[in-house]
């Protein structure tokens, strides 16, 4: 793991993708040129490799991170050493936002589920930034509700739906049918290892692969190397519903 300034020379190519990332982003993307470069000024960049903890729990919580490229696996682990994945999040996607806010410890860990680069925005620069851009502050707020919502509808889910109903649900979301039904023959990639998308189902591995070699031989899904074909669509959506 290593910790170097944004605009080291060797990494001029970097700089311009870190600033692509900037300008598209919900909640810095409307920044003028000039603030832009503000914030690119005091951007620390960290690579981390994969199982690399980024934050543990109950650090203290002194920065947020933009992640840049990879994935990042955010979790809890109970006292008897079983771990509960609550999210995982990608490029463009903000953890640590909490902590920074509130100047509180980390209230989960963050691990490098692959190699991965995340762009820090240290709380002694960006608390400042936010008084002085107030809609920035409202952009960061509403992301922020959005992982709420998330979260709880996870916890919904946990809760109320049993695991056929859960994987279902997810296997539908992750296709990225939006409103329309998806069709027959979605292919729906994987990108977390089975373990890690178990536990976001609030699962064990062994169950999740049981119920999916069922689903497989009923004619539900169709499972291929680091994805799952649907095969009846329809079928799995009563499942979410019922």
């Amino acid at each position: 793991m290593t910790l170097e300034p944004l605009f080291a020379p060797r990494e001029a190519a970097d700089v311009g993708g870190r600033r692509l990332l900037l300008t598209s982003h919900p909640v810095l993307s409307f920044l003028t040129a000039a603030e832009l470069e503000h914030v690119l000024g005091f951007v620390i960049a960290r690579r981390h490799d994969a199982g690399d903890v980024i934050f543990a729990k109950g650090d203290a919580g002194e920065s947020m991170m933009l992640i840049a490229a990879g994935r990042v696996k955010v979790s809890a682990t109970g006292p008897d050493g079983r771990e509960a994945v609550l999210a995982v999040l990608g490029e463009g996607e903000i953890i640590g936002e909490m902590a920074i806010l509130d100047n509180k410890p980390r209230s989960a860990d963050a691990t490098a589920l692959e190699p991965c680069e995340v762009l820090i925005l240290r709380q002694r620069d960006f608390l400042p930034f936010l008084e002085r851009n107030p809609a920035v502050a409202i952009r960061l707020l509403a992301m922020i509700s959005e992982r709420l919502r998330r979260t709880s509808e996870l916890l919904e889910d946990r809760m109320l739906r049993n695991l056929p109903g859960r994987l279902a649900k997810a296997l539908l979301d992750l296709g990225k049918c939006g409103n329309a039904p998806c069709p027959p023959g979605t292919r729906v990639p994987l990108a977390v290892r089975q373990r890690v998308f178990a536990s976001l189902l609030g699962t064990t591995r062994e169950s999740l692969n049981k119920l999916l070699h069922a689903w497989e031989k009923d004619g539900l899904i169709r499972l291929e190397r680091g994805a799952v074909v649907l095969e009846r669509p329809g079928d799995l959506a009563d499942m979410v519903d019922g």
